[in-house]
């Protein structure tokens, strides 16, 4: 039992060798593929330098030194295929248009298909820092807060995971509050609605970017069956068809036209003025690897493109219909005490349309798969506290000021009790004349004129 505990905490999720920021099925791409890729290669180019690829039935008259110079020559120039039940053509041009031309080339196929697949995984990662939000460290974070067990710790992760997410929305509601001309944001909200224009003060700059790369992901494994079929020839894309036909009707391998193992090589030998003309026939060893690898090959890359087919439709589902990202946000607000959905419904709706948006739902979608649930329901939870406790600070000082200060007409009820004209005061009573003064027991007449002298 030691044992077993030991190898269990050797696993790749204890260890977390890995920083994901992405998919399953991405991985599967960029990952598992170009590793399959890269080995595939290291193979191939070990049996190419370390073994004997080809082996040309010479001569009988052929010495050591003139087999070994056939088996390099045939190696580097080529050969070509004709099934065993046909003539050899008589011209030159008949023959070449049958070489065959990618089996010096396999490790560097392999390597070339290895760098498409990983190529969009250096373009998901450049552009989403460029967001300012760090999703390999955000979901490193998040792994962490699961493993530590003191409480100071798991506080200041969930601060650093929600300080982060809240920066990012804070940045973005700064751009939004910039006032478009009408034209200008008429023309801006059609290229929202209608042709998915991303931005970062539209809230979906991470999930555009992320389909834009799923869909390289997609045509990359779709596309490499064809280019492929450019390299080996001979109609690889229907390859995988082939061999479940053979498989059914129990047809031997030994002839294959994609991958063919006996060969024939044509080579002049020049002695003392003299052209010597040989036809050889040739056994590609390399081509019982090639054959395996490529077999391999087609069938992975139709499940990966199946697989990411799939995984695209999923994603947009959950990024584009409003409802489901309520309904995913609802769903872990309602695992913890600090949701009603009686009397906050329509305040969750805005919480998610309005202030998360769809890169913050999308962010908390990529925690959930790289991390846990448990996690994820605890950052939604204190985003949410946060948001109502902001939005009711905004609703007292909406109360206290209306209109913020601005000079927009009241239109509220109680800006309207405010602003309601207020009577003015009664006049005070004029002031005594200095003139008419009089001081305490004398009397004086209105009439008098003044006498002084």
């Amino acid at each position: 039992m030691e044992l077993v505990r030991q190898l269990t905490g050797l696993s790749v999720s204890h260890l977390r060798q890995f920083r994901d920021d992405d998919s399953y099925v991405d991985r599967l791409s960029h990952r598992y593929t170009t590793t399959l890729c890269v080995v595939f290669a290291i193979l191939v180019t070990t049996k190419q330098y370390a073994g004997d690829p080809i082996d040309c039935w010479v001569p009988a008259q052929f010495k050591q030194s003139y087999e070994s110079y056939t088996d390099s020559y045939c190696w580097i120039a080529n050969t070509y295929y004709i099934p065993i039940d046909q003539d050899l053509p008589d011209d030159e041009l008949g023959r070449r248009n049958k070489d065959i031309l990618y089996y010096q080339w396999v490790p560097f196929i392999l390597l070339f298909q290895a760098f498409l697949f990983y190529f969009p995984r250096i373009v998901w990662r450049t552009l989403n820092v460029k967001s300012g939000l760090d999703l390999v460290n955000l979901v490193d974070a998040a792994i962490k807060y699961e493993q530590v067990e003191q409480f100071e710790s798991r506080e200041r992760i969930m601060s650093y995971l929600i300080i982060n997410i809240e920066r990012y929305i804070a940045a973005r509601a700064q751009l939004t509050r910039r006032r478009f001309e009408r034209p200008l944001y008429c023309f801006r909200k059609f290229l929202r609605l209608f042709l998915f224009c991303s931005n970062r003060h539209y809230g979906n700059y991470l999930v555009v970017v992320y389909f834009i790369v799923k869909l390289m992901w997609l045509v990359n494994a779709l596309a490499q069956l064809f280019l492929l079929n450019a390299f080996l020839g001979n109609d690889y894309y229907l390859f995988g068809f082939e061999v479940i036909e053979k498989l059914f009707k129990n047809q031997r391998w030994t002839e294959n036209r994609h991958f063919p193992k006996v060969t024939y090589c044509d080579f002049k030998i020049r002695e003392i003025g003299i052209n010597h003309f040989y036809t050889v026939q040739c056994v590609l060893r390399i081509n019982l690897f090639n054959e395996v690898i490529f077999i391999i090959q087609w069938f992975w890359l139709i499940s990966i493109s199946a697989a990411t087919i799939y995984d695209f439709l999923l994603w947009l589902y959950y990024c584009a219909v409003p409802r489901e990202k309520v309904h995913f946000i609802k769903r872990h607000l309602g695992i913890m005490s600090a949701y009603n959905p009686h009397d906050e419904k329509q305040q969750a709706r805005e919480f998610v349309l309005h202030y998360l948006k769809d890169d913050g739902v999308f962010v908390c979608r990529l925690l959930a798969i790289n991390a846990s649930d448990l996690v994820v329901t605890e950052i939604i939870n204190e985003l949410w506290k946060r948001y109502k406790t902001r939005s009711y600070n905004f609703r007292d000082n909406r109360d206290t000021f209306p209109n913020g200060g601005d000079n927009k007409p009241h239109t509220t009820t109680q800006q309207k009790i405010i602003t309601t004209k207020i009577p003015p005061p009664p006049p005070l009573p004029p002031l005594p004349s200095f003139r008419t003064t009089t001081t305490m027991g004398e009397k004086t007449d209105p009439t008098a004129k003044d006498t002084d002298v």
